[in-house]
């Protein structure tokens, strides 16, 4: 935290599926750094100089089949265009909605990413006594200044016909998925899916093969192992295996064990025990 400015950075060495919204105050600029071939967000597959600039409170599905890093710089949208004022002499140009994905040149974003990393570090290294103000200050002009130029002298993505049906497949997925909270997450029946969605069965496997590489019953397949994760890691003193898978739809714990083995790369009682160690979780 710098003043109003966030910056996150956060490693998977696993395929992960996360959902979520960006915060309501602020506009993100959000850029994979690693594994970027294995990444899409909104389903839309990211290119290797692209940063997406999300507005204030967008939906986000973030889906990498691999290992991947990513870096997330928030500030609130009146910092970041009276910023572009000053520099460009024009407003930087956001979505209303949903994001817009500017290409940048490599230099800008070789420079950004530094920039972001360098803070995090120095961060880390002053805890826990903190940044004092007038490194905050100096470290925020440069990280705000150095954003907008690398946006200012990059290109906006055009829509395509592509853009546009990965935006409709991706509603469609998150309306599957919500049908398939709403009758529980113990088992996938496609074919009520398909009926209750509008879409043939087969219809319905292609959208999916295309949009996320997977079919769809891998893909909540996916979406169960990553919820059981996250329990997992937030664990409490009273939390067990059994009643995590279950909650999750697993019913057989020996399979369900191995599965999450292969995702995550250990057991679930693995997870919880480290997670139980934490000072925090006592």
């Amino acid at each position: 935290m710098l003043g109003d400015i966030r910056i996150e950075s956060g490693t998977y060495n696993f395929a992960v599926i996360g959902q979520g919204a960006m915060p309501q105050d602020s506009v993100c600029i959000g850029l994979v750094d690693e594994g970027v071939a294995l990444t899409r967000c909104n389903l839309e597959p990211v290119g290797e100089d692209d940063v997406q600039v999300y507005a204030p409170g967008a939906e986000l599905t973030y889906h990498a089949s691999g290992a991947s890093r990513w870096i997330n710089f928030a500030l609130p949208e009146a910092m970041l265009q009276e910023e572009a004022m000053t520099r460009l002499g024009r407003p930087i140009e956001l979505a209303k909605r949903g994001f817009m994905v500017y290409r940048l040149r490599r230099q800008g974003r070789m420079h950004v990413q530094q920039l972001a990393y360098d803070a995090l570090d120095l961060a880390a290294e002053l805890s826990p006594a903190g940044i004092a103000p007038q490194l905050v200050r100096e470290m925020s002009r440069a990280l705000v200044a150095a954003y907008v130029d690398a946006l200012g002298t990059a290109d906006v993505a055009e829509s395509s016909g592509r853009a546009a049906t990965a935006q409709r497949h991706h509603q469609l997925i998150l309306a599957c998925e919500r049908l398939l909270s709403s009758t529980g997450v113990g088992g996938v029946n496609l074919s009520e899916i398909a009926r209750r969605s509008g879409y043939s069965q087969r219809s319905l496997e292609l959208i999916f093969q295309n949009a996320v590489g997977m079919t769809p019953g891998r893909w909540f397949a996916n979406i169960r192992l990553n919820g059981a994760l996250r329990e997992l890691v937030a664990a409490g003193a009273d939390c067990n295996v059994t009643d995590v898978a279950t909650r999750w739809g697993f019913r057989h714990l020996s399979r369900f064990a191995e599965h999450y083995r292969r995702a995550f790369g250990e057991l679930p009682s693995e997870t919880l025990n480290r997670s139980l160690a934490r000072p925090s979780s006592r």
